[in-house]
């Protein structure tokens, strides 16, 4: 019995019931696909696509970025402006039937001057300032994954402690320069009902950034560097450098400035970005909103 598939705008044959040869016969090779993956000299986290395959008369290119599939050439070229690890696939398609292949690259470093996904909405391609969002539940803490809510900031936060909600997070694009200005104040954390750290030198509350013990002040205003990384996490790197509230740190309650704190991307629009610091013990939540 014979069936008929459209497959991407593809008449194909499929035999049911008969060998191989008989397919072959009927509607010509199988394509056999294969492809090779290399830098281009000269060009930023671009990569020539070369099919080697066989048989093949169309070719359909997934970069591994997310951005889903696409009809390209046999000789194309795939761009990553973001470091990261990316799987990219390649439907041959031909007479006789469809074959694919897949092979991973490596991407060391952001394209310092590249803007697409995830860091055109977080710099707008230019320079973007974020804040907290200044409702209930901006800041959240729960067991991972936050399949419940230990705390969460209730709406009278935003004016109880205005040093939280007057910082501003700001990103550019070319450099991919971050910026923190916490206006001059911070709002000292507690752990246990304890200012933290247990050194800083001040109430629970909002103080001048000066007030705080001097090995804290880098939680203060400054110019770091970020990196988006797979378009599903945020670094930001730079000693002192955080988004959200200081205390939630690369690995856990940090006692002190760190020199770098990478975040995962829950959500990210042009009107909000959510992002999460996940441990083995629980998970906080950051939302974030342009200025």
């Amino acid at each position: 019995m014979k069936k008929i598939f459209f497959l991407a705008g593809i008449a194909a044959l499929v035999i049911t019931g008969c060998s191989p040869d008989e397919q072959n016969k009927e509607l010509g090779a199988l394509p056999d696909a294969s492809f090779t993956a290399t830098p281009i000299p000269g060009m930023v986290n671009r990569y020539l696509l070369t099919s080697t395959s066989s048989h093949t008369t169309q070719w359909r290119w997934d970069n591994g970025d997310g951005s889903g599939t696409r009809f390209g050439k046999a000789v194309d070229t795939a761009y990553f402006p973001s470091a990261g690890s990316y799987t990219i696939k390649l439907l041959a398609m031909g007479q006789g039937g469809i074959d694919s292949a897949s092979q991973s690259v490596t991407v060391a470093a952001d394209d310092p001057n590249g803007c697409v996904g995830l860091k055109a909405v977080l710099t707008g391609c230019a320079t973007k300032t974020w804040k907290l969002k200044p409702t209930a539940a901006a800041l959240r803490v729960g067991p991972p994954g936050l399949t419940q809510i230990w705390w969460e900031n209730p709406a009278s936060d935003v004016a109880a402690r205005p040093c939280t909600f007057n910082d501003r997070f700001i990103f550019t694009a070319v450099g991919s320069v971050y910026r923190f200005d916490n206006q001059g104040d911070i709002w000292v954390e507690d752990e246990n009902g304890a200012p933290w750290p247990n050194n800083i030198g001040v109430a629970i509350g909002c103080h001048p950034i000066n007030d705080i013990a001097p090995q804290y002040r880098a939680w203060g205003s400054g110019t770091h560097s970020f990196s988006v990384i797979g378009n599903s996490k945020i670094r930001v790197t730079g000693t002192g450098a955080f988004l959200g509230i200081y205390k939630a740190g690369d690995n856990g309650t940090t006692n002190g400035p760190e020199a770098s704190i990478t975040y995962d991307v829950l959500s990210y629009s042009a009107t909000e970005l959510v992002l999460r610091k996940n441990y083995d013990w629980g998970t906080w939540e950051f939302h974030f909103v342009p200025e």
